[in-house]
């Protein structure tokens, strides 16, 4: 490969217009983490780009690393892997892409790699386009598995203080630990949690990543699950997602 050329594949996780006819993109990638790239008439209808670029597309790319004036890479080649082309037709599949795929940006550093959270990434959109699962357990499964690849994986086999490891305990989302109900007594900001979610939650952080969504849960605990998942990664990356409000409204529009 030529001086300058790299190549990797990506998940398409953000597009903005620029210029006319171009695109900058914000890619995460197998090799490189998360780049920022423009595409040079990827908007004109004859581009041979524009497939490879669609939002949440997986594609292999070859980018010049090379100076522009924008500083971004220059994408020169792309080709298409996957579309997951049923999340562009669903409202609810696209509000969901669209969290996760924010969330991920925030996950990844620029210029950093991270395979783990691109492979996540991509097993959630594969699990979301075909629908493996029911949505609220891929996002469910997704906030506390993302968690743990960034670092936050939180404490939940036994009380830090005590080392109780059985019954309801209350987790910190501050500390990313759990207590007993003695010992966290005195501790702001927990929330109870019961010993079988405690399991779900750990089962998820450490399964293998093609084997995360395999288990069972009720609705009702995947829900509440999802909730306290929501809040721990806002929490743990101390950031407000605006597309977790706009699912909630498209879940809940009146």
């Amino acid at each position: 490969m030529s001086l300058g050329l790299l190549k990797t594949a990506g998940i398409v996780t953000k597009t903005t217009k620029f210029s006319e006819t171009s695109l900058i993109v914000t890619i995460i990638t197998k090799d490189f983490g998360k780049i920022s790239a423009i595409a040079n008439n990827a908007r004109s209808p004859r581009s041979q780009l524009r497939m490879g670029l669609q939002l949440f597309a997986y594609s292999e790319i070859v980018v010049f690393e090379g100076k522009s004036r924008t500083g971004l890479y220059k994408i020169n080649e792309i080709s298409l892997l996957e579309s997951f082309s049923s999340i562009r037709t669903s409202l609810e599949k696209l509000a969901y892409a669209s969290y996760f795929a924010e969330v991920a940006n925030e996950a990844v550093a620029e210029n950093s790699p991270d395979d783990e959270i691109m492979r996540l990434l991509l097993n959630t959109l594969f699990a979301l386009d075909r629908d493996l699962c029911p949505m609220s357990k891929t996002k469910t499964v997704f906030e506390w598995r993302v968690a743990a690849a960034a670092g936050y994986e939180p404490d939940a086999t036994a009380c830090v203080t005590c080392g109780k490891t059985d019954g309801e305990m209350l987790l910190s989302f501050s500390e990313g630990e759990v207590f007993c109900e003695q010992c966290g007594a005195s501790v702001g900001g927990c929330f109870r949690i019961s010993e079988g979610m405690r399991k779900i939650i750990r089962y998820i952080c450490e399964a293998e990543s093609k084997k995360i969504f395999s288990f069972d849960a009720g609705e009702s605990t995947l829900d509440y699950l999802g909730e306290l998942g929501e809040r721990y990664i806002q929490t743990q990356f101390d950031k407000k997602f605006p597309t977790l409000d706009y699912l909630k409204k498209v879940l809940k529009p009146f």
